[in-house]
């Protein structure tokens, strides 16, 4: 005997959209947060006087905030989409 719910409820869809989520807020949350740890690495390290370090922390910096730019224009162009 099944769930009250089945016929009416597509159970694989319901799933797929929870991990899709869970996981797309997390990576997001990750790369902004990776962002904020670029941009305040480089600025220390820029004042101390490491320029190379401080230039990598930088690029670290812009591809996480690319990613999460992509990310947001990912989303728009499916919501849309659908």
């Amino acid at each position: 005997m099944g769930l009250f719910a089945d016929p009416v409820v597509d159970w694989a869809a319901l799933l797929e959209v929870l991990w899709t989520s869970l996981l797309a807020g997390i990576g997001v949350t990750a790369a902004f947060a990776f962002a904020i740890l670029g941009a305040t690495r480089a600025v220390e390290l820029r004042r101390d006087g490491h320029g190379v370090a401080a230039g990598l922390y930088g690029v670290a910096m812009t591809v996480s905030l690319v990613v999460v730019g992509a990310s947001l224009v990912f989303g728009i162009v499916v919501m849309a989409d659908k």
